[in-house]
C-alpha cells in the first residue's frame, strides 16, 4: 500500500518534539509538506499558509494540526472541504461548539477525524482499564502540576481566551479520566486562580462526580521544575492503582507494574492510520466539555501577575 501523504499545519515545539518523530518512524505515513510561519521543516516542502499548501503543494491525503486552538477551526474546515483526513492536537478547538461542528463536518465530507487526546495512549492507561474492570471504584484523585515556562516558553496564546491556561496540560488528565471512568464526568465545583495580567487560569481545583465516584483534581501551571507531578490515583474497595508520569508508570498497592515501552504519539499515529483505513473517526468531546463546565461552574480569584 502507498503511504498516507501527510501535511503538518503548524511547526512549533509540539510538532517538532512529538509529531515529526512519530510520523517519520511510521512507514504508513509520508510527511510531504508543512505550513508554518516560523522556521521551516527540513527535507519537505514548506508553505506560509494551509491555503498555499493545499493549492500549490504536493498532493496530501491528511493534515495534522498543531496550530494554536483559537485559530484552528477555520483551517480544519478548509482541510475537510478539500477532502482531507484530519488529526487535531489537543485541545481540538477554542470551544465545544466549534468541536461539535467539526465532528459534523468530518461526517459530511466522508473523511476521518481524530481529536488527538494523546495521553490516552500512555502505556499505563490500558493496564489501568483492565485492572479497574474487576474493581469497585470509590474515589479518584488527580494531581497535574507542571512548569509552563518549560513546555510553552514565551507562548502568549496559552494565556489568551481559548488558550485554556492550566487546562492545556490539565485536559490531558481529564482525557485519561473520561476514558477510564464508568460514567460521564460531571462538574460540581471549580476554583480558578487567574494571574492579574492574564485571561486564562494558572491553577485550578475541581470537584466532580462520575456516577457515584467522587473525582477531585488539582492543577498548577507554575510548579517548580524539580517537583513536577502528573498523577491519577484510583481508590477502590479492593486496592489502589496509581498512574504516574502521565500514565508512563503504574503501581498497584505500591507495587510497580511492567509496561510496554511505546510512546504516546507512536500509538496515536497508528490509531490515526487505522481510522483512515476504515473511514472512521474518533472525535471525543468529553475532555473539552469538562473544561468548559469548569469555566461555567468556577469561582475565580486573582493571583500574582505572571511574567515569562
Amino acid at each position: 500500500m502507498q503511504p498516507i501523504r501527510l501535511g503538518l499545519a503548524g511547526y512549533g515545539k509540539i510538532a517538532q518534539d512529538q509529531h515529526l518523530p512519530a510520523v517519520r518512524a511510521n512507514p504508513a505515513f509520508e510527511l510531504v509538506a508543512v505550513a508554518t510561519l516560523g522556521a521551516p521543516c527540513p527535507g519537505v516542502a514548506n508553505f506560509g499558509s494551509l491555503g498555499e499548501l493545499l493549492a500549490q503543494g504536493p498532493q496530501v491525503d491528511a493534515i495534522a494540526f498543531c496550530t494554536p486552538p483559537q485559530s484552528r477551526y477555520a483551517l480544519v474546515q478548509q482541510a475537510l472541504a478539500a477532502g482531507k483526513h484530519v488529526l487535531l492536537e489537543k485541545p481540538p478547538c477554542a470551544s465545544v461548539g466549534e468541536a461539535k461542528a467539526l465532528v459534523e463536518a468530518a461526517a459530511q465530507h466522508g473523511v476521518s477525524g481524530l481529536f488527538a487526546w494523546h495521553s490516552r495512549f500512555a502505556p499505563g492507561v490500558e493496564v489501568a482499564r483492565e485492572w479497574l474492570a474487576g474493581m469497585t471504584l470509590q474515589q479518584v484523585h488527580i494531581q497535574w502540576k507542571e512548569q509552563v515556562r518549560k513546555y510553552h516558553p514565551g507562548q502568549d496564546w496559552i494565556w489568551q481566551t481559548g488558550g485554556l491556561g492550566v487546562f492545556d496540560p490539565g485536559i490531558n488528565a481529564l482525557s485519561i479520566a473520561t476514558a477510564l471512568l464508568p460514567a460521564p464526568l460531571l462538574m460540581q465545583r471549580a476554583e480558578l486562580v487567574m494571574p492579574a495580567n492574564r485571561l486564562a487560569p494558572i491553577a485550578a481545583q475541581l470537584e466532580m462526580r462520575a456516577g457515584t465516584v467522587q473525582v477531585g483534581a488539582e492543577f498548577n501551571f507554575d510548579q517548580p521544575i524539580d517537583d513536577e507531578l502528573w498523577r491519577i490515583e484510583f481508590r477502590c474497595t479492593e486496592g489502589t492503582l496509581r498512574l504516574d508520569k502521565g500514565g508512563a508508570e503504574v503501581a498497584v498497592d505500591g507495587v510497580r507494574q511492567w509496561l510496554a515501552d511505546e510512546g504516546e504519539y507512536t500509538l496515536l499515529y497508528r490509531h490515526f492510520e487505522r481510522l483512515i483505513q476504515n473511514r472512521a473517526s474518533d472525535m471525543d468531546l468529553q475532555p473539552l466539555q469538562v473544561v468548559a463546565d469548569a469555566f461555567l461552574a468556577a469561582t475565580r480569584q486573582v493571583g500574582p501577575a505572571f511574567e515569562w
